[in-house]
């Protein structure tokens, strides 16, 4: 699991500042392995409804 959390520690860095529209631009789309979304991919996602919501 150490790997996953590193991961999303990672990828809070590198948007850290960024805005939200931009972050979206980055992330969305991409997959894991096999799977059609990943944990960037969901933030995306997530950032999105946040959007809406406003």
């Amino acid at each position: 699991m150490e790997g996953v959390l590193g991961n999303t520690v990672g990828v809070s860095k590198l948007v850290e500042g960024k805005k939200i529209d931009e972050v979206i631009k980055l992330l969305k789309g991409i997959p894991c392995g096999a799977r059609k979304t990943s944990c960037p991919d969901q933030l995306a996602i997530a950032l999105e409804e946040i959007k809406i919501k406003k």
